[in-house]
């Protein structure tokens, strides 16, 4: 995916070189000047950023909630957007790629992206075809989604300083916010003994959360890519751990087929558990259709499944 750009990014990025030469003879249009939009390429980035925006800019995404952001492919009504946002908000890491590659041209000046100046807090992928590259999933530890929160302050006061004052005032009542989430996620994760404390997901996404509160990566499938369906020896491998780890309880994500996990199931035994959050908020009305609300929800299913076991 990261190596070749597919067909329709190939089409796109033609579409986007097309409107870059046409808009400057269509003279000084609405259409030609960047509305006061906020865009970014997935529904996490998108919640964060409205927290900080305030009603002062419309924010908008690119990967609407529930779906997979990894695999992504942008059509040309996102091109429309991205043509009228004045800030194009990604995370990087190999997570949004596909973004970089469409809008790094004739966009290059409007994208941002978030996990800059946090290369130190990074952890990389051990294994699989993408071995040795950075974790994008840094906000699954809050600690780190604090640091977004931060960046997008940042960026939003340098387009728009005369309301520096009040983005300020909306990052840091946001930011309170997170911390009382993050103390809250320490409170209900103690409750766990330690020797039920891992986690088998289908992405090793909770690798930034496991870090921060006290977790072990019991197995998983994809190691980040998962738009490259796991082998027989992924399969073979999360048996294994499965087994050594004594792990009982699978989570499946919102975003991914069940299918994987079905097949652990049958083979190592245990049971599959509650649908955890990690690439995508929930559609409104999911009861994870926050930043705030997804970790809750997290928390809490990880908290009953362990300490049910299996």
């Amino acid at each position: 995916m990261y190596e070749n750009a597919s067909a329709v990014l190939v089409a796109l990025s033609l579409l986007t070189l097309v409107l870059g030469v046409a808009t400057p003879l269509l003279g000084e249009t609405e259409e030609s000047t960047p509305e006061k939009v906020i865009l970014a390429t997935t529904s996490v980035i998108w919640d964060l950023a409205r927290n900080v925006a305030g009603d002062l800019w419309t924010v908008e995404y690119l990967v609407e909630p529930g779906k997979n952001p990894h695999g992504y492919e942008p059509t040309p009504a996102d091109m429309a957007k991205a043509q009228r946002a004045a800030a194009i908000l990604y995370n990087g890491f190999n997570l949004d790629g596909w973004a970089v590659k469409l809008l790094s041209g004739q966009m290059s000046g409007k994208m941002v992206r978030l996990t800059e100046g946090l290369e130190n807090y990074v952890l990389k992928v051990p294994d699989g075809p993408y071995a040795g590259r950075e974790d994008p999933h840094m906000w699954m530890d809050v600690s780190l989604a604090v640091k977004y929160v931060d960046r997008i302050r940042e960026v939003l006061t340098e387009m728009d300083p005369e309301n520096g004052a009040k983005y300020k005032a909306n990052a840091e009542a946001y930011i309170r916010q997170l911390l009382e989430l993050d103390d809250w996620i320490r409170r209900e994760t103690s409750k766990i003994p330690a020797d039920r404390r891992f986690l088998v997901t289908q992405e090793k996404a909770f690798q930034y959360f496991a870090r921060a509160y006290g977790f072990k990566v019991g197995a998983y499938f994809y190691s980040i890519a998962t738009e490259i369906e796991p082998t027989a020896s992924d399969l073979v491998s999360a048996v294994e751990r499965v087994r050594s780890s004594g792990v009982c309880v699978y989570f499946v994500e919102t975003t991914l087929s069940r299918r994987t996990m079905e097949t652990l199931q049958r083979e190592a035994g245990g049971r599959i558990a509650s649908s955890l959050y990690a690439d995508s908020l929930g559609p409104l009305g999911s009861g994870a259709d926050s930043y705030i609300a997804m970790m809750k929800h997290n928390v809490e299913n990880i908290v009953r499944e362990l300490l049910r076991w299996c």
